[in-house]
């Protein structure tokens, strides 16, 4: 009878066992996909700051996120196919990164003469974008401004438009 009951106790303890083996393997796999959605969320915004201050920048590679002690959740990588062209992306917004760390010889050969004492953050550089895009709609379309004076002529002008279509349909019938 005792050993019956251990046996019991035995399958009751390995059946926990798999079940928390299982969720934990289940918890390590879900955390993996939304590192790598984090990563391909982010890409755009981090491709977008360095070919804006950076030259020569054909491929960014994301390789894996980190968490530092402060919370700040980092996105590590490369570009160019060179591993010693290292990134560092800290999503440091609401909208994510803001600006990417990189290794010293990408930034000193990379990095545009312009903005070397003053790069310009994702928001930043949206913001230039935003306004060059409303700069060059607005020129395209000028707003024509006309006074009362012209538009009560020009209603008055379609009103004997019509008056003279109505009669010219009323002498035909």
């Amino acid at each position: 009878m005792k050993n019956k009951k251990r046996k019991r106790i035995i399958k009751i303890i390995t059946i926990i066992l798999i079940i928390i083996l299982l969720v934990s393997f289940g918890g390590y796999l879900y955390m993996k996909h939304q590192e790598k959605e984090l990563m391909q969320e982010q890409k755009s915004r981090i491709e977008k700051y360095l070919n804006y201050n950076f030259k020569n920048i054909n491929k960014v590679t994301l390789t894996d996120t980190y968490t530092n002690p402060t919370g700040v959740t980092h996105i590590k990588g490369y570009v160019n196919d060179d591993k010693n062209l290292t990134i560092d992306a800290p999503l440091s917004s609401q909208k994510g990164v803001e600006v990417v760390d990189t290794s010293d010889k990408l930034f000193d050969d990379y990095l545009k003469e312009k903005y070397r004492f003053n790069v310009h953050s994702v928001t930043d550089i949206e913001a230039e974008e935003k306004a060059k895009k409303k700069e060059s709609s607005s020129t395209a379309e000028p707003k024509k401004e006309r006074s009362v004076a012209e538009i009560y002529a020009d209603m008055r002008a379609t009103e004997a438009d019509i008056l003279k279509s109505n009669r010219r349909n009323n002498n035909n019938s």
